[in-house]
Formats: structure tokens, C-alpha cells, sequence
């Protein structure tokens, strides 16, 4: 099996796949938890293939089939599904369509016959193709959808609250749970009659980090809390007390203390100078009189980022110029900090502000405003799908799954379940009694099947041996713990082990995929690969079609064309010098030395990065390296500045192939009177390739001269069209143009070599061997049609 078509076919099917949701209308609304959402492609028709049920089956009418290409049938209702998709995609013709249908079906019997469908390599990968597409339907596009758009309009606003806490598992008795319940009610009712919620949260709260402040949770962003809590902090009007809200912690009340539009993100530089915890107040502040020290110095010009490559404690940032992650309301721990970064000006620095670690020095960089929902909602995606609010998408998943695969569950054998562990299975020793009627009874079932209470109790015996159990759990919270996985796990296996059966679409692209991939290994095998390894096949196919790969009479040849004959007077001269061509350009800054010093500085090195840029950027240039000394100098200090340039330039990247080397020592003096200027390496640049020399000509003015070489054929130039075709030089006028054509060969129309026609002969062999291929499956496998039934799927006779 070739691993490549496997991915070939997946981005295939997968576009398909994008394609048809992208048809479906979106929801009506941004709640996911309000009216019904609009069928998305996640959703299982109900009505389309019921459940398994233990009534008698009354006989099923066999569905009508529209064409049998050997002894494989094509139904209809195949067919028209098929076309549907094609029309929406292509603008293939209903009889081009079914011509190519019943080619692919001629293949994918020969497919089928040679056992192609049977090897484990095919298995292998059809299945691993259906837990990725199955992993796709399987989970709620809708809500995701929801909560894209509804957490994005939050992230317009920051929000200002306290809590109420109260510490509850979420496998808790349901005793315990509505009693925790009814005491936030109890201390909401207080609130609502006009009792401080600060001093009812000082109280109560069991949130140990805010109660002691009145349970202010600060001001903060979509995204910061647990998504139930951050739905009722952005859901409920300001002064108002929420109803108590659940996550997995506990019970919260929610009081909006205040509202105001997103402040937007700040990209921040900090200098850190650390104070110990159990550092004294002296200590502390010399700290800040060092911060006081190097605030004055950056004001008077200095770099922050060489001042605090320098002097900051923090090593994870200091040698990045301070610069710390972008972060906005709520996203720092310290207060402080992040208040003082919100009130600069950006490239504002900060006085010495005071963190639970140290003194900070903050400049803010840079403030970045909100994203579009476009550019927004890639991050988000990714976040939805694993912080809290993952769970609402699993859930609203576990709910509908249930619903469409009619999910039962008996509450008395599971109450009698959660009641049958002991505190043994704390200590992870749990067992059950084989013989304990309970175990036989259904726990529930999904559709007509029925999952015996001991199929979970299997579950709890397996998962106490490696689950974490929490601190104060119970042995039923564990079960409990226990039972919703179970739960999760079996429905989803039940729904991906049945999707072909429960969704007609998901269906069809299983059968596409499967299909394409039998149809793709045979072509691949029969074809495409002999096509490319038959070297004989190519042959013979080359000699017998000789004709078809002319090589018409050709002239090897340069042209140079301008509107002044000066212009291409000069760069006739530039190429008649020879490889390389000067292209007359110098680079401005030598690199200048003190006298009878060779060392390179890093202004020096600064400007040999510049050449080889320049030499990255210009593949065909060559450099020349020149050495110059003062007549006051050594005799060898020219040699060794030369040698320490090309030294660095092929260190670092420049090979040896593209340096011409020239000591000019003291013979080239470019100020009698200025010996520094004498003191130098300079940089001249030459290049292998005429249409460099073309860039150079035409700097000025883009137009200038017009520079071709290479083979011609009549047509390819209108200069080497009306020039005689024999070697030499010709100077030629063409609308209003002067040129110059230098023909070096005339080589008379010939056949290609194989070699050179390779390309096109291994396309044209390839389309020969698929047209012999598909005449002889057309022999192997007589097709039958059923016009009345193609006439039904896409409207034509045949």
C-alpha cells in the first residue's frame, strides 16, 4: 500500500467534507443554550435509520439499482448521491459524469478481483481514515460555532465582579448538593434585601485568595475563569447578584460590580531588580534606589534593552530586551503590574512600581487592540475546544448522540451501583460478587442494545487501578466519577462503530474514500508506476511515435536591444571581456583601518554582512575583494585586510567559487593627502549572469536596453527573426530599435533525443497505458443499464 495516496484521498475528502458544511445554514443564535440550533454536520437523522428494535422485521424492498458493471450493482440512490456532490464541485456534463462512473466502477471491480480490498495495508489505513472523519462528526460544530461567536463578543468587554464560593465536588450526593444550593440562596436573598455582598463574602466565601477583599475578582477578560462563572459575570446586569452557577469547584454567586470596553493587549519590557521575601525594608529599598538610578539613565538617553541585558534579575527575559508575553486585563497575577503597564504612553517608561517579587522598571511597547473575529477566531477555536468551555462542547455531544441513538438508562440499578462500592475501592481493592443479582441487570441501553450493569463495574474494577482518586472522596462520588466516563466512552464508541448505519453522509464518504483508494492503487500500480520504471515501454513508445517530437532549426544566440546604438555598443563591450561581467558597481563604505592594523571591527563586520545580503539576494553575482595600503605601511598589511574579509564572508556562508581576490597594495592611492583613506578593502561587483548586466543598464531608466540569450526557434524573437542565420555578429532596426545579434551556433531541425522529450513522453505513454488499461476492463466487464433508474438519478438515457 503507497502511504501517499492515503493523504492524497484524506485532503480529497476532507475538502468535500468542508464544502458540504459550509452549505448548511449557521445557527440563528450566539446561545447555544436557547432555541433549537439549525442541523449542522455533526447532526444523525433519526428518521433516516432507525434503531434495532426486537419487533418482528417486516422484509425490506431491495433498493432499485441503476447500473451493474460486471457483478457489482450501483444503486440508485448511490448514483444520485454521487452526482450531487459532482455537480457542486465540477462542471463535468450529466453524460461525461456517467461515463466516468461506470469507468471508476470497471476499476474498482478489477480492484476488488485482484484482492486489493483484502490486504492488511488497505485495512489498515481505511480504518485509520475513519477515526480521523469519524472524530469530525462526532463532535458538535454547532456549539463550537456558538461559542466562537458569543465568547468574541465578550472579549468586547471587561468586566468587573466578586464571588461567593462555596466548595463542592461534582460528584457530590445530590443531598449535600442541593443543600449548598439553598444556603447561596439563602445568602443571595440577604444580598438582595440590601446586605454588603463584600461582607456577606468575608463571611461565607470559601475562596481563601478573595474572600479576605469582599471576594473582588478584579477586573478581567472573556476567557480568564471557568466558562460558567465567566457566563454569569457577563450575563448579569451591574449591581445584580446572579443565581448560584456550578463548576467542577463549586457553588459561586456572581455580583457585577462594573462594566467597560476591552482595554486592549500591551507587549511590555520590564527591568527586574528581585527582593527577597524576608528581605528588611533597607533592603527593598536600595533595590528601588538602583531602579531609581537606571530610570535616570534611560531618560537621558540610554538603551532599555542594553540596561537591562545588563542589570535585570529576570534571566529568563533580560537577554530578550525585557520583552515579556502580550497580555491584557487580568492576564498578570500581580495587580500592580499591570495597572501601572496600562496607564504608559507606548515607548513611556515606568518609575520603580512595587510586585510581591521585586521592583520593576516597565516600558510598554507596544498596545494592540482586538483582533478581528477572522484573525481572532483561529486562536479561539483551539482554546474552546480545551479549556472549560470543552466541556459544554462535550457535553451538548454526549446529549444529542444520546437523544439520536435513543440512550436509556435505568436510575434505580445506577443509584443501586454507586451504592455498591465500598472503601475498598478508595485503596484501589474494589470487587464485585459474580452472583449478585444487580449484575445482570441493565444499567442502559442504546438503541436495542443492552449493557448489563457488570459491564460497568468491569469499568470501575479497571479504572481504580490507575485513576487519581481526589482527596474526600466517598466510595459513590467515585463511582460516580467513574460512571460518567463510562457513559462518555461507550456512547461515543456505539455512535463511531455505527456511523454508517446512523448518518447517510458519513456513509457516502467512507464509500468515496474506500472506493478512490482501490481505484487509485490499481491505476498507481498498472500505470502510473509503469508508466515511470518501464524504461523499455518508454522506448519503444518514443520510436514509434518519433514524429510527434520535433526539434525545429534553432540558433544559439544573444540579443541586445535599445533605442540609443550607444547603449548596446556598451554592453556589447561588457560581455566581450568575458565571464564574469563588471558591472561597474562599487559598494559605497570600504572598510577603513587604522594604520598597519588588519583586525576587522564591528563597523567593519557590519558592512560585510551587507555584502553577502547583497550576494543572498543576487545569485549570480561575484565579489571582488581589493586590498589597498598607504605608502606608510607595512608591505603586507594590504594582503593580510584582504585575507581577513574573504575569511569572514566564507565563514560565514560565501563560497570561495563567487570571491575574486586582488592585492592592489600600494599602487592604487585614493588620497595623496588623506592616508586613512589609502587604508582600506573595497568591494566591486561582478556577475556570471546578463540579465544582471541588464538590471545594471536599465537602473535608471527601466527601459533602457533589452537583453536575451539563449536558443531561438523562428517566432521566439522578433531581432534573430529578420537576422541572417549564420555565425557572427549582426546589428539589425526594429520598431525604431537598434540590436545587436550574436549568433554562436545554427543547429538544423532534428528529432528530440529521448532524453530531451522525456517529459512529455512518459505524459503521453502514461495517457496510452490508462486508454489500453480501461479498453481492457471495458472487454473484462459488460456493464448493464438501467435507463429508467439513471433517468431518476441524473435525468438522461442512455
Amino acid at each position: 500500500m503507497k502511504k501517499y495516496n492515503k493523504y492524497i484521498y484524506i485532503t480529497l475528502v476532507f475538502i468535500q467534507l468542508a464544502c458540504q458544511v459550509a452549505k448548511k445554514p449557521l445557527p440563528k443564535t450566539n446561545q447555544q443554550t436557547s432555541s433549537k440550533p439549525t442541523e449542522d454536520v455533526f447532526s444523525i437523522p433519526t428518521t433516516s435509520a432507525p434503531a434495532a428494535s426486537s419487533q418482528p422485521v417486516v422484509a425490506a424492498k431491495p433498493e432499485p439499482v441503476a447500473i451493474i458493471v460486471g457483478t457489482n450493482e450501483l444503486k440508485t440512490a448511490d448514483l444520485k448521491s454521487a452526482f450531487e456532490n459532482q455537480i457542486s464541485e465540477d462542471t463535468l456534463t450529466s453524460e461525461a459524469f456517467l461515463e466516468q462512473v461506470i469507468n471508476d466502477q470497471r476499476i474498482i471491480a478489477d480492484a476488488q478481483k485482484r484482492g486489493y480490498d483484502k490486504t492488511d495495508a488497505f485495512k489498515e489505513e481505511i480504518e485509520g481514515y475513519r477515526g480521523m472523519l469519524a472524530e469530525s462528526y462526532l463532535t458538535d460544530s454547532t456549539t463550537i460555532k456558538n461559542l466562537l461567536k458569543e465568547t468574541y463578543t465578550w472579549m468586547k468587554e471587561e468586566v468587573r465582579a466578586a464571588h461567593i464560593m462555596y466548595q463542592l465536588s461534582e460528584f457530590a450526593d445530590p443531598t449535600d448538593t442541593l443543600a449548598i444550593y439553598n444556603k447561596l440562596i439563602d445568602i443571595r436573598n440577604k444580598a438582595l434585601a440590601g446586605e454588603d455582598f463584600a461582607a456577606l463574602a468575608q463571611q461565607f466565601s470559601q475562596d481563601k485568595k478573595s474572600n479576605s477583599i469582599g471576594g473582588d475578582l478584579g477586573w478581567f477578560r472573556a476567557m480568564r475563569f471557568l466558562y460558567p462563572l465567566e457566563k454569569a459575570a457577563y450575563t448579569t446586569p451591574i449591581g445584580q447578584v446572579s443565581m448560584p452557577v456550578r463548576t467542577k469547584g463549586g457553588y459561586h454567586l456572581i455580583k457585577v460590580l462594573d462594566r467597560r470596553p476591552y482595554s486592549g493587549s500591551v507587549l511590555v519590557q520590564h527591568i527586574l531588580k528581585i527582593v527577597p521575601t524576608n528581605a528588611t525594608e533597607a533592603e527593598s529599598l536600595k533595590a528601588k534606589a538602583t531602579l531609581d538610578s537606571l530610570y535616570n539613565v534611560i531618560k537621558n538617553g540610554e538603551s532599555f534593552e542594553d540596561i537591562c541585558k545588563k542589570y535585570s534579575d529576570d534571566t529568563k527575559y533580560r537577554n530578550f530586551g525585557g520583552f515579556l508575553p502580550a497580555f491584557g486585563i487580568g492576564g498578570r497575577e500581580e495587580v500592580a503590574f499591570e495597572q501601572a503597564a496600562f496607564a504608559l504612553q507606548e515607548g513611556e517608561v515606568s518609575k520603580p512600581v512595587r510586585t510581591a517579587i521585586g521592583w520593576h522598571l516597565i516600558k510598554l511597547s507596544k498596545k494592540i487592540p482586538l483582533e478581528s473575529f477572522e484573525e481572532a477566531s483561529v486562536k479561539l477555536k483551539d482554546k474552546i475546544v480545551t479549556d472549560s468551555r470543552g466541556d459544554v462542547v462535550r457535553e451538548n455531544t454526549l446529549n444529542k448522540l444520546k437523544r439520536q441513538m435513543k440512550f436509556v438508562e435505568d436510575e434505580g440499578v445506577v443509584k443501586k451501583a454507586f451504592a455498591a462500592a465500598d472503601t475498598n475501592i478508595l485503596i484501589k481493592k474494589w470487587n464485585y460478587a459474580i452472583n449478585d443479582e444487580l449484575v445482570g441487570k441493565t444499567i442502559f441501553s442504546i438503541g436495542s442494545k443492552n449493557y448489563p450493569t457488570k459491564t460497568f463495574f468491569d469499568f470501575a474494577v479497571d479504572h481504580q487501578t490507575f485513576e487519581r482518586i481526589p482527596t474526600g472522596y466517598t466510595p459513590t462520588m467515585v463511582m460516580r466519577s467513574f460512571y460518567k466516563k463510562f457513559v462518555e466512552n461507550t456512547v461515543k464508541s456505539y455512535a463511531e462503530a455505527n456511523l454508517e448505519e446512523l448518518n447517510p453522509e458519513f456513509k457516502v464518504l467512507m464509500n468515496e474514500y474506500s472506493t478512490s483508494l482501490l481505484k487509485m492503487e490499481l491505476l498507481n500500480d498498472l500505470v502510473y508506476e509503469k508508466s515511470t520504471s518501464d524504461t523499455t515501454g518508454q522506448r519503444l513508445f518514443y520510436e514509434k511515435n518519433k514524429e510527434r517530437y520535433q526539434m525545429p532549426e534553432r540558433v544559439l544566440a544573444t540579443v541586445i536591444a535599445s533605442k540609443d546604438a550607444k547603449t548596446v555598443y556598451q554592453v556589447k563591450e561588457v560581455f566581450e571581456k568575458g565571464k564574469p561581467y563588471n558591472l561597474k558597481r562599487l559598494y559605497r563604505t570600504p572598510l577603513y583601518y587604522l594604520k598597519n592594523l588588519s583586525e576587522l571591527t564591528p563597523e567593519h563586520k557590519r558592512i560585510l554582512v551587507n555584502i553577502l545580503d547583497i550576494m543572498r539576494k543576487n545569485k549570480g553575482y561575484v565579489v571582488e575583494i581589493g586590498g589597498y595600503a598607504d605608502q606608510h605601511e607595512e608591505d603586507n598589511i594590504s594582503a593580510e585586510r584582504l585575507e581577513k574579509a574573504k575569511a569572514y564572508l566564507v565563514t560565514n556562508g560565501l563560497s570561495i567559487e563567487r570571491i575574486i581576490e586582488n592585492d592592489y597594495a600600494k599602487t592604487k592611492q585614493a588620497d595623496k593627502f588623506d592616508w586613512a583613506k589609502n587604508q582600506r578593502v573595497a568591494f566591486s561587483f561582478y556577475s556570471n549572469s546578463k540579465k544582471d548586466v541588464e538590471k545594471v543598464f536599465n537602473a535608471k531608466d527601466p527601459n533602457n536596453v533589452i537583453i536575451e540569450d539563449g536558443y531561438f526557434k523562428k517566432g521566439d524573437n522578433k531581432y534573430v527573426d529578420i537576422a541572417k542565420w549564420e555565425v557572427g555578429k549582426q546589428s539589425v532596426v526594429k520598431d525604431g530599435l537598434f540590436a545587436d545579434v550574436i549568433i554562436e551556433q545554427v543547429e538544423p531541425a532534428r528529432y528530440k533525443t529521448l532524453r530531451e522529450c522525456r517529459g512529455q513522453v512518459l505524459v503521453e505513454y502514461q495517457k496510452y497505458l490508462e486508454a489500453q488499461f480501461k479498453a481492457d476492463l471495458k472487454n473484462k466487464y459488460p456493464v448493464k443499464l438501467n435507463e429508467e433508474e439513471i433517468q431518476k438519478a441524473i435525468g438522461i438515457k442512455k
